[in-house]
């Protein structure tokens, strides 16, 4: 990760505080990326101010995921706020769901809130845990992998579906899965033109989906 010297953060906390928008994203974004800690608070009070527009939709995602990146628990609160709306067709509630599993679990692996997520969510609180298991490549103890795969098939109404499909990050998730367990569920989409090359890739152990 690129070091960045005092004049580009700088800039960047300059660009957080424009009345602009798409600077304010753009300044998340970089936060996020470069995980500048420095910056936390400042992006945070910026996140609480931006969520009272809705029309800075994806200015607020940017912020939320960057929130995440760094590690902020003071902004769990309004994650959670987010979540237990669980509102659909809704891209800010998605990373939020995201967010709220990376600044709460107990370490990458930890499967407690993504099931809860998966079991209880709609769409989006359902797609954010997806999310968090192939961005973040977390390896569920195999009783927790049979849930999951229960869980899907349980609800395949709720995530198989045009808006925001989630199918090809839930097959890559499954990357450093046994074979064996996960074929039933890879063999609904290995034929079909769009999952194929996940499909293959998850059997050969590789990832397909990244964040």
């Amino acid at each position: 990760m690129k070091i960045m010297t005092e004049e580009e953060i700088s800039a960047i906390k300059e660009d957080l505080l424009s009345n602009k928008s798409v600077k304010r994203r753009s300044a998340a974004k970089k936060i996020g990326k470069s995980k500048i800690k420095s910056l936390e608070q400042l992006l945070l009070d910026a996140y609480i101010k931006e969520r009272e527009d809705s029309r800075t939709w994806e200015t607020q995602t940017e912020m939320i995921k960057a929130l995440g990146k760094l590690d902020c628990k003071a902004a769990i609160p309004y994650l959670k706020e987010i979540v237990d709306i669980n509102k659909d067709e809704d891209t800010i509630t998605a990373y939020a769901a995201l967010s709220y599993i990376r600044l709460t679990r107990n370490d990458v692996n930890d499967m407690t809130v993504i099931l809860d997520f998966l079991k209880n969510g709609n769409a989006m609180v359902f797609s954010g845990a997806v999310m968090a298991m192939a961005y973040d490549d977390v390896i569920p103890t195999e009783p927790e992998m049979k849930k999951v795969l229960e869980i899907l098939n349980k609800r395949k109404s709720v995530y198989d579906r045009p808006f925001s499909n989630p199918i090809q990050r839930i097959i890559s998730a499954m990357h450093k899965w046994p074979n064996e367990l996960i074929m039933p569920f890879l063999n609904q989409y290995k034929d079909m033109p769009q999952y194929t090359h996940c499909v293959e890739n998850t059997l050969a152990g590789k990832r397909s989906c990244r964040e």
